[in-house]
């Protein structure tokens, strides 16, 4: 039996706010040579590795598969094209060179302006985050594969009845 020192635990690395456990197992326990018990904090395990290395790698790909922690398509946006309300149902923006104002007509009626331009973009707008897709669009700060994704997370929210799977 060797006598060599045993490494101090540490702890791995969290990953999308998940801390995996790597377990060392016994020579009974190991399947072959694949000797490290890899585990999530919300699944269990997940599977076995021949080193710890692999283990913690298979863990991060796990993590961005399972348990994402990407925003909303919708939230993304948001964050991108900040609107500030300046009066009373106008709101602007300012992305690069160009200002945006976004005029509220009524109810659901919003118009689109491009101020250093004096140009009103023609768009359906019946919300502010309808504004905010096509301004972004406009502004070239959104893609369309992201402004599609928001438009039909907007058009398409769970129904008041939906319970998470989770």
């Amino acid at each position: 039996m060797s006598r060599r020192p045993r490494k101090a635990v540490m702890l791995e690395p969290v990953v999308n706010g998940l801390r995996p456990t790597i377990n060392e197992l016994a020579e009974e326990e190991a399947n072959g040579s694949d000797r490290f018990a890899l585990q999530c904090p919300k699944c269990g395990e997940v599977g076995r590795y021949r080193f710890a290395l692999l283990a913690r790698r298979a863990f991060e790909e796990h993590a961005d598969e399972v348990h994402p922690i990407v925003a909303s398509p919708l939230d993304q946006i948001r964050t991108l094209v900040d609107l500030a309300e300046s009066v009373p149902g106008t709101w602007e923006c300012e992305l690069g060179s160009e200002t945006y104002r976004v005029h509220e007509h009524g109810p659901g009626q919003y118009e689109l302006e491009v101020s250093s331009r004096g140009v009103v973009i023609d768009a359906e707008l019946g919300t502010l985050d309808d504004a905010r897709i096509v301004l972004g669009g406009h502004a070239r700060v959104v893609s369309s594969a992201l402004a599609t994704a928001a438009a039909v997370q907007l058009r398409h929210g769970a129904p008041a009845c939906a319970v998470p799977l989770e």
